[in-house]
């Protein structure tokens, strides 16, 4: 898997500067393993989901209008492999339990711990990695199945 793809990974919060913060983070200790795109606004974020090719987002929670509960929705519907991992800095048991059913792969509580960050985006991406591998597999051994069938 060293040679993959670098997965894409989307950050939405509507705070810059938590997203600045986050982008410096991961740039710094995965910058070679993912390409990294950066939004605050979270309508903005379901169009760029809609376009397809983001293969892990991080995004907050709560944010006016969109939330990031729909953002998940829009994620898994475009794409069910995409990790979604969410931040937030008020923790609600049945937000968490909504995005846990809907498919959310983990959680950080904000402030956001740098070391618990990297550790969580690189098991998306290694997660990520492992889809993509067996999916490429799967597909390999269809065609070679149905090119002996011929």
């Amino acid at each position: 898997m060293a040679n993959a793809k670098p997965s894409t990974l989307l950050v939405v919060d509507d705070d810059p500067s938590m997203t600045r913060l986050v982008v410096t983070v991961l740039e710094r200790a995965l910058g070679d393993e993912l390409s990294i795109e950066a939004l605050t606004d979270p309508a903005v974020a379901r169009e760029r989901l809609d376009a397809g090719g983001i293969d892990i987002m991080l995004t907050d929670l709560e944010m006016p209008g969109v939330n990031g509960l729909d953002l998940l929705r829009c994620a898994k519907r475009r794409n069910a492999c995409t990790q979604v991992l969410f931040f937030t800095g008020h923790p609600s048991q049945d937000a968490h339990l909504s995005a846990l059913e809907l498919g959310a792969a983990d959680y950080l509580l904000k402030p956001v711990d740098q070391q618990s960050l990297v550790e969580l985006i690189t098991q998306a991406h290694h997660r990520q990695q492992r889809w993509r591998q067996a999916l490429a597999e799967t597909w390999q051994r269809r065609k070679e199945a149905l090119a002996t069938s011929s």
